[in-house]
């Protein structure tokens, strides 16, 4: 409608301006309005990631952070040269039409980005160096590490919102992170803050690297009221959670004739939960990358 004043800014805003989908480009088919398919390349979702500032004054070089099998998964056999980037302020722009930036994560065999001290973890992180004509605006908007959540505030039954790029759903909906809600499920309770945190909220393929944000909700960890500190920092999704159902008929397990004999059919469901690395592991993992950072 002419004259509609824009939509106001929400509290959401500035953490999903630091969300960024992380992905390839493909080959795909392409229908126009008039309904003529045509083969074009296209931004394929593959991961998401998060922008941080650095938890140190000295350097101002922002850091995405992600899962690390977003950038190498042997036992997929996934080790890219490089990956595409797209900011979340080009989500009015098509999949075929902007294709992100390239992000370069291996130089003459040599990894470029960092993985957490501890190779059991999940996080990896490589420096943003872009331009103004890159990323499209003067600045980027990293989370600072002053709104990571503290030890107090990660309890089971706590609400969160989970955000991350679709890649399951399809191309047209690869241009906006998908917002979830859940709560935390469970947490180590000798080391809630160092340990890998679960939360019921579906994790989805796309969804591996994206945020977790800690809602306040007026209710403390003794259940008692509390006004809360506002939104902060949980975590990053490591991996969803799923089982494999075998299929029977009549009583009897589905088989088909594999390579080495029968091999079972089974159906892939998930569970519902999803795997967190906290927010104290993306800290280690940022103070190891200024080790590495000019």
């Amino acid at each position: 409608m002419a004259g509609q004043a824009p939509p106001q800014p929400t509290w959401l805003d500035p953490w999903r301006e630091a969300t960024v989908a992380l992905g390839v480009v493909k080959k795909a088919k392409i229908k126009s309005p008039d309904g003529k398919e045509s083969e074009r390349e296209i931004f394929a979702v593959i991961g998401t990631g998060v922008i941080f500032g650095s938890p140190e004054e000295q350097s101002r070089t922002p850091l995405l952070v992600t899962a690390k099998h977003v950038f190498f998964d042997p036992k997929e056999g996934w080790d890219p040269e490089l990956i595409r980037l797209r900011f979340a302020w080009f989500e009015d722009r098509p999949v075929e039409d902007y294709l992100g930036i390239p992000i370069r994560l291996k130089e003459k065999g040599r990894h470029l980005w960092t993985p957490h001290p501890n190779p059991s973890v999940d996080l990896a992180t490589i420096p943003l160096l872009i331009t103004r004509d890159v990323a499209g605006r003067d600045s980027v908007s990293p989370v600072p590490v002053t709104h990571f959540v503290g030890a107090a505030d990660i309890y089971e039954g706590a609400h969160v919102i989970v955000l991350g790029y679709p890649g399951a759903i399809g191309p047209a909906f690869w241009t906006r992170a998908l917002v979830r809600s859940g709560v935390i499920a469970w947490v180590n309770p000798k080391n809630p803050a160092g340990e890998q945190i679960i939360i019921d909220s579906l994790v989805f393929p796309g969804n591996s690297g994206g945020p977790v944000f800690r809602l306040p909700t007026g209710v403390n960890r003794a259940g008692g009221y509390s006004i809360g500190t506002g939104v902060a920092f949980l975590g990053i999704v490591s991996q969803g959670r799923k089982q494999e159902m075998p299929l029977v008929a009549e009583g009897s397990r589905i088989e088909i004739q594999g390579p080495q004999g029968p091999v079972s059919v089974v159906s892939q469901q998930w569970i519902g939960v999803g795997i967190i690395e906290p927010a104290e592991r993306v800290l280690e993992l940022l103070k190891a990358a200024l080790k590495s950072l000019p």
